[in-house]
Parts: structure tokens; sequence; C-alpha cells
């Protein structure tokens, strides 16, 4: 099965003019200034006006809800297909919340392979909030080793909600990441969700000093959430770790308001190298306001948009060229999975995730592994679910 884009603006995202390029099987297989198909019938699109770009993958989304903060009442739903597309999400990667006890790891795999049934490329960490961890087999060395979908392992550090994990159970947990990642040739990683607590990463330069683990084991997330966090995210980044920040976070820094895309600016600014950033939704997990007691007064749900909001952002504002804005959505992020360059970039030969955005930067085309699942802003793949009593998802 072929399909030809023809004369769209390529963003590999490398920016190379105006380009056909051809979708065979899962696979892009040619691009060129003029690509013609004889002898055989061929789907063409016409990309004009268009521009074409990776897939977006979103590194950190509780596919099977998250919440509970406020009670059972409060937990979040699952996500659907529908939403990850129409955001251009082809590539999630899911994991726990605060509520790792009533949510587990095996329900977390569960619903990485519904979605990849469904087409969507789908991983998990494992692990959450709670220690020792959460996991699939009883041991977090076995989930890495044995199980496909399984990138890393995700731990709440500095945060009211988590373990308290001492700094040597955490050396240990990261020991066995790096030691069963390496038999399973994944990258591997701690994914560290981190909280408003005063430590910031003291624990992790402390391990850092006393091992010879490098700083890339360690995946720090949500790190715009405060301004002393924010600051000290900056020298992690300066030192070779990589950052994750949250979309659906706004920073108030001072008497001023940073979205993602300004606070990207700002870190920037101050000497980060943009290929150390990367950008995650935490869709479908809870929003919650504590007081200064620690007590929940309000609670949200995090969604999709955000991210292309900041990617729109980022382009249209802070005047960062797409080709390099796109990198904390495409290849930073693919590169610290363990994915690229089979996903996150368009090359030839990479899996055929495949985005098309008209020039308002609004997802118009997408094609997950060469597959059509949205054409011209309408929908031609939902999961099952939705597709059996006809509803899309809200969140």
């Amino acid at each position: 099965m072929f399909t030809l884009i023809k004369q769209t603006e390529l963003y590999t995202p490398t920016y190379l003019g105006k380009k056909d390029v051809l979708l065979s099987g899962n696979r892009l297989v040619k691009i060129d200034d003029e690509i013609t198909i004889t002898g055989i019938e061929v789907p063409v699109i016409d990309g004009s006006d268009t521009y074409c770009v990776p897939g977006l993958i979103d590194r950190h989304v509780h596919i099977t809800g998250g919440g509970g903060e406020g009670g059972f009442s409060t937990s979040t739903p699952e996500v659907q297909l529908s939403s990850l597309v129409q955001n251009g999400i082809t590539t999630v990667v899911g994991l726990l919340g605060t509520n790792d006890l009533a949510r587990n790891s095996k329900s977390l795999l569960a619903k990485a392979k519904s979605l990849k049934e469904e087409g969507m490329n789908a991983y998990i960490l494992t692990g959450g909030y709670g220690y020792p961890p959460t996991t699939i087999t009883g041991e977090v060395r076995d989930d890495i080793l044995f199980i496909d979908e399984v990138l890393g392992l995700k731990l709440a550090i500095e945060d009211h909600r988590s373990s308290y994990v001492t700094t040597e159970e955490l050396k240990r947990m990261a020991a066995h990441v790096r030691v069963a990642s390496m038999l399973a040739k994944k990258p591997g990683f701690v994914h560290l969700h981190m909280g408003d607590g005063k430590g910031l990463y003291e624990s992790i330069y402390q391990i850092l000093k006393e091992t010879d683990l490098p700083i890339s084991l360690f995946s720090p997330t949500h790190i715009n959430r405060n301004e002393r966090l924010l600051d000290a995210s900056d020298e992690f980044a300066r030192r070779g770790g990589l950052i994750d920040v949250t979309s659906n976070i706004n920073l108030v820094k001072g008497d001023k308001v940073y979205t993602p895309a300004k606070t990207i600016s700002y870190l920037r600014e101050h000497g980060v190298d943009l290929n150390q950033i990367t950008v995650s939704s935490d869709a479908n997990g809870s929003l919650p306001v504590f007081n200064e007691e620690g007590q929940l007064t309000g609670l949200g749900v995090a969604g999709f948009e955000p991210n292309l909001e900041t990617l729109k952002e980022l382009v249209l504002h802070e005047g960062i060229s797409l080709e390099k804005a796109l990198l904390p959505f495409t290849v930073n992020p693919a590169k610290g999975l363990g994915l690229y360059p089979d996903r996150g970039q368009l090359g030839e030969n990479a899996y055929a995730d495949v985005v098309l955005l008209d020039k308002q930067l609004t997802v118009r085309d997408v094609f997950i592994n060469g597959t059509a699942f949205m054409r011209n802003g309408q929908l031609l793949r939902k999961g099952t679910f939705e597709h059996s009593i006809g509803i899309q998802s809200r969140i």
C-alpha cells in the first residue's frame, strides 16, 4: 500500500523545502523533489499549503487515568485514541500517578496494548508514586528486561504525595534500571516526578558524585512547577541532563506568568541547549491545587491540546523557527526513549509517523505507521470503544 504526499514543505524536523514524500507499508521510503509512480494506482495527497512534520511524541500521559487526590470520585478517565490523533500525537508513553494502588502496572500495560491494537505507538513506565514500586512481574529489572513496552521506571520525589525514598534506595533502583536496560538494549531511565520539595536535585547529585551512573539515567519532569525548581533544572540541564517541561503548567515567577513556551525561552536565555528539553502533556492526569497545609482546594484535568498550543507559541510568539521548535516534541523525546531514528524524525526507511499541519499549525492529516488516521481534519479511525457507542473523549 502506497501513499504519495505531493509538494509539502518538509520538516524532518530540519527544513528541506518543498518535497514529495512516499509512504509504503509502515515506512517512509522516498523523499524527493518530484516522485512519479506509474503502473499502479496510488492515493495522492495534495500537500500544498502544508508543513509535513514528524508525529509528536508525548512521553508523560496517564493513559489509564490519574487523580484521586479528592477521593474515588475525582479519578480521571482513560485516554481515548481520538484525543491523541487529533493533537498530532503518534507515540505515547503511559505511566501511573498518585493512585498506584487502585490502578497498577498490569492495567497500564493492558491499556498500552489496547492502544497498540488500535494502531497507536504505545509504551509505558513501570512504577509510580509508591515504594517499593508497583510492577508487572514483581521486579523492576524483570519488567524492563522482558517486557518490550516498558522503557523505564517512574518515581515521585520531593512531593508530599511521594514515598520519600532515601538516597540509598534511589541509588539501588537506578542501578537496577541501568543494568536491566543494558541487557534489554534500551537506554533506560528513571523518570522523576518532581514536586515542590526543598531538596530539589540534592539526592541525584549525591548519587552522581558517589557512583559512575550517568546523569542521562535521571529524567525529571514538571520542572516548570515552581521558580526554585525551574532554576535548579536550568543547572541540571547544563550539566547534561534531559529535562521535561509540562505543557499543562503555567509558572508564576515573581510578577510574571510563564507559559511553557516562555519557560523554554527562559531556559535558552540561561544557557540551556534546546536539545536538552522535551515537552509532555501529563494528559488525563489531575491538576490538583493544595493550600499551605497540604489540603486539596481544587482539581482540574490535563488535556493534550497544550502541546500544540506550546508549539504554536514557540513559533508565532517566541520567534523560534519551526524546525527548532519541533525538537522538544520529536527528536529529543525519541532519543531519550531510545526510539530514534526509527521515530521522531522523517527520513527514508523511518517509520511513517507523519503529520501535516496547515499554515496556522493546526493538525490536518495524521499517519501512524503509514496508516491514515486523520484526513483534512476529519478522524478516519477511532478507538474500538469510541466506534461502538459513537463518542469522543472530551479531554
